[in-house]
């Protein structure tokens, strides 16, 4: 004979409920199948709540990785840190489109500051954005190029013609400013 639990007081039923039914297996048997059926619930639900807490952490590592920051009125700063796909920069692009309208802001600056070495596929996604940008009105340009990640871009053979970069986001925000008809004083 066997046995199943259907109802469980610890469960918190009125009472408990037991099906009992013949078996033709012996009791050595039952105990394994029993054990490996436990078993195989137990990595179930483990691998449910990893898949959760994975979710969970892609979410939040999405919402961090790029924020975008209003410095001044009119002007966006989107530091880039770390390395990007398919999904981060899709992402990327559509939440720099979402800040640019909703802030109603001209200008862009990318931050590359960040971004220590960059792959074909990255200066292609910077490339995307930029043109995502400019079809909606507002205009981008790059901050924070060091040396060797301006020779990277070059050896990359991507054209990023007519597009200002500036060697740190100081430089890129007074341009912005200028641009927009405001001018920077120094109090006395």
């Amino acid at each position: 004979m066997w046995y199943k639990m259907v109802k469980s007081q610890q469960e918190g039923h009125e009472y408990d409920e037991v099906e009992i039914f013949p078996s033709t297996m012996n009791v050595s048997h039952n105990i394994h199948e029993l054990a490996r059926k436990k078993e195989q619930e137990s990595i179930m639900e483990l691998e449910k709540k990893v898949d959760a807490r994975t979710e969970e952490l892609s979410s939040l590592v999405q919402e961090l990785s790029s924020p975008i920051i209003p410095v001044l009125q009119d002007i966006l700063v989107i530091p880039l840190i770390g390395k990007y796909n398919e999904e981060r920069l899709n992402n990327l692009i559509e939440k720099a489109l979402e800040e640019l309208t909703r802030l109603k802001a001209k200008y862009l600056l990318i931050d590359l500051t960040g971004i220590k070495q960059v792959d074909p596929y990255t200066i292609h996604g910077i490339q995307k954005l930029i043109q995502s940008i400019r079809l909606i009105g507002g205009q981008c340009f790059i901050v924070g190029v060091s040396a060797e990640l301006s020779i990277q871009i070059l050896s990359s053979n991507v054209n990023l013609e007519g597009i200002k970069s500036f060697s740190n986001l100081q430089q890129g925000v007074e341009y912005a400013v200028q641009q927009n008809g405001y001018e920077l004083v120094k109090k006395k």
